[in-house]
């Protein structure tokens, strides 16, 4: 499913231990997607610049944030019937974490060493 997500990109696109495969990296390295993911113990480590391991650990503020979004601003994304009422429950999570939610996490654009 990952490489028809990013079908026609170029990009690197950074993952969690569930996305570690060599196969699937090197499937993604042909249509041009650098995949990024931490290593088991028992795999050769690889050095990744500072850039890279910066992103990969803003994931976890990222996946947080979703977390929150679903349970405590009830972001639930099966129930619509349409785009419109999907995007009508979307909107009212992100407006309502907005105005109520005290200290927001903030992810920094870091300019690429590379």
């Amino acid at each position: 499913m990952v490489e028809k997500l990013v079908s026609g990109m170029e990009a690197k696109l950074y993952g969690d231990r569930g996305y570690i495969s060599v196969e699937l990296k090197n499937r993604l390295k042909d249509q041009g997607i650098d995949l990024i993911t931490y290593h088991r113990k028992n795999m050769q480590s690889v050095k990744l610049s500072d850039s890279d391991e910066y992103y990969l650990k803003q994931r976890n503020k990222i996946e947080t944030l979703f977390s929150l979004l679903k349970g405590q601003y009830n972001l639930v994304t099966s129930k619509a019937r349409g785009i419109t009422g999907f995007l009508s429950g979307v909107y009212a999570s992100l407006y309502t974490y907005q105005l109520t939610h005290q200290n927001k996490p903030k992810i920094h654009i870091m300019n690429s060493l590379a």
